[in-house]
């Protein structure tokens, strides 16, 4: 069964200077730890980045960020190390959502419609 992320905090930015350049800022809570994800679109290429963060917890045998399909297909993901930084190449994320998983738990994170 898969648990929801708490979304704290969301910041959006439009660029005025550029109609196609779309981005925002979210800080979840997940499992005792802090998800920092960014998402930048320009044109048809976009950058998804993150950090987690999870101090005085026990070490995370393993994470990973996956980006999943509207019909729920996994479309690609990313290995996620604590206090590194990931990076994927995405496509627009309007239709799509993510998900984290952590060693065996896996969480919904904030819709991006």
């Amino acid at each position: 069964m898969k648990q929801n992320a708490v979304l704290i905090v969301s910041s959006e930015d439009i660029s005025c200077q550029e109609a196609s350049s779309l981005g925002w800022v979210r800080l979840y809570w997940v499992a005792d730890c802090y998800l920092d994800l960014s998402y930048k679109l320009e044109g048809q290429q976009g950058l998804l980045a993150g950090q987690l963060l999870c101090e005085g917890r026990p070490p995370l045998k393993s994470a990973a960020i996956t980006l999943v399909s509207p019909e729920g297909t996994p479309l690609q993901s990313a290995k996620v190390l604590p206090k590194k930084g990931f990076r994927m190449f995405v496509g627009d994320l309007s239709a799509h959502r993510l998900e984290l998983t952590l060693d065996h738990n896996t969480y919904a994170l904030a819709s991006f419609q």
